[in-house]
């Protein structure tokens, strides 16, 4: 038989969250975990169940894979028949987070497990197996490199992208065509020029959510490696790793962004939008376009009528300039580490390379409409959609948007500033800087 899925929702019932969650929680999933001393983890004492069986716990609030994970599970038991995963499906992060800093703070981390914005600091207190030393290069080779930097610290790899996320510009033909735009913009001059004639048929141009702030980097965010045309740039600058937030290249980075509110390209009150309003928004044809998410295809097929299902189109970020790179975010929202010092360790890793193994994993994101970490997997991509989105991280656009450095999440706050007009770049670069300098004490 296989292990017990277990969810836990505060109804008893079941519940789902999208994975940009996990960048709207950085602040808080920091705060409740960085409240719990970080104790290197002694391991479990029960590594090994009754009749000699290994058991396996496995911790995530991964419910896109809810009916999934029963059949990986099922399979890998049979095929490992000293091996027992329990797993244990947690319905949100706030009901997530408190059970792991708890099991943190008394020293029985779950042998895998899902390390939200924590996975560096998790690594170098010990507590997150490296990876690179435990599957090796030629295992690692195949997953998206903007998913590895993410996890990676000092050569060490401390987690693996399960779930890509990446985001567009989704739009609608039929307003697009009705204000007069000819195909899809190639630049933000182009889009700027498009946003004017939409805003005179009385639409908004592109609908976009900065409520919290954190919402607003993942737009943000990847305009510093258009900017400086280095992929890795926000890597340095999470870890302020010889760059700041004053740096010459998010100043240019902020003017385009005022440049862009400034001409009217987004919905009025961006900052007071939620994610959900400023879908709506897009579906209800209240906006021509709509910048989100990987996971968007999924909600517009649960709220979105099923004409505009079949008509809704995605592309890729404008460009700086015509024919330069369509930087846009991308990093894993959902990843899997392993205890460093359970005594079941080596059984979690088998499962790992299980789950990654590409009949598996492929099989495991199609059935669950879910975008791959890696390469071979994002070839055999079904969901039309996903599968073009997918295909901007092999043309190499993606780069890193989620805060993983202390206290990089309240870098978004200042930017307020920005998305209603009432602060100048120079200034709010000054704000970002001395915000996150403050978090981290």
């Amino acid at each position: 038989m296989p292990g017990p899925t277990i969810p836990v929702t505060s109804d008893g019932g079941s519940a789902t969250l999208s994975r940009r969650s996990l960048l709207t929680l950085g602040t808080v999933g920091a705060a409740t975990l960085g409240s719990v001393p970080l104790l290197s983890a002694c391991g479990s004492d029960e590594g090994s169940g009754s009749g000699g069986r290994t058991t396996v716990r496995l911790w995530t609030w991964y419910s896109e894979q809810q009916d999934e994970w029963p059949r990986l599970i099922s399979e890998f038991e049979a095929a490992n028949p000293s091996i027992t995963i329990e797993n244990r499906l947690f319905g949100t992060p706030d009901q997530y987070l408190p059970a792991l800093a708890a099991a943190v703070s008394g020293g029985d981390v779950p042998e895998i497990f899902a390390p939200h914005v924590r996975a560096l600091t998790y690594g170098q207190a010990g507590i997150s197996a490296d990876l690179n030393a435990e599957l090796g290069q030629d295992f690692l080779s195949d997953f998206f490199q903007s998913t590895i930097d993410e996890y990676t610290l000092d050569g060490k790899q401390y987690a693996l992208g399960w779930m890509a996320q990446t985001f567009g510009i989704f739009y609608n033909p039929d307003l697009m065509a009705a204000a007069g735009v000819d195909g899809e913009p190639e630049t933000w001059d182009d889009l700027i020029a498009a946003a004017q004639k939409i805003n005179a048929t009385g639409k908004s141009a592109v609908s976009l959510s900065a409520n919290p702030g954190t919402s607003g980097l993942d737009f943000f965010l990847p305009l510093l490696a258009q900017v400086s045309d280095d992929p890795t740039f926000y890597l340095r600058l999470d870890q302020l790793a010889g760059v700041t937030y004053t740096d010459p290249v998010v100043v240019e980075a902020l003017t385009l962004l005022k440049k862009l509110v400034d001409n009217q390209v987004f919905q009025p009150g961006v900052n007071g939008t939620s994610g959900d309003q400023a879908s709506s928004l897009f579906f209800t044809e209240g906006s021509a376009m709509n910048f989100n998410g990987s996971w968007a295809p999924q909600n517009l097929v649960q709220n979105a009528s099923p004409e505009f299902v079949q008509k809704y189109r995605v592309m890729k970020n404008p460009a700086l300039a015509p024919g330069a790179q369509h930087y846009t975010a991308n990093q894993a929202g959902a990843g899997l580490a392993v205890s460093a010092t359970s005594k079941a360790k080596d059984a979690a890793l088998e499962f790992i390379r299980f789950i990654y193994s590409p009949d598996q994993y492929v099989q495991t994101m199609n059935n669950s409409n879910s975008m791959p970490s890696t390469k071979s997997a994002a070839t055999e991509v079904t969901n039309p959609v996903l599968k073009q989105m997918t295909s901007w991280l092999l043309d190499g656009d993606g780069v890193p948007h989620i805060p993983f450095g202390n206290g990089s999440s309240e870098a978004g706050g200042p930017l307020a500033g920005i998305w209603d007009g009432s602060a100048e770049p120079s200034a709010v670069a000054a704000q970002m800087q001395t915000a996150v300098t403050n978090a981290r004490g």
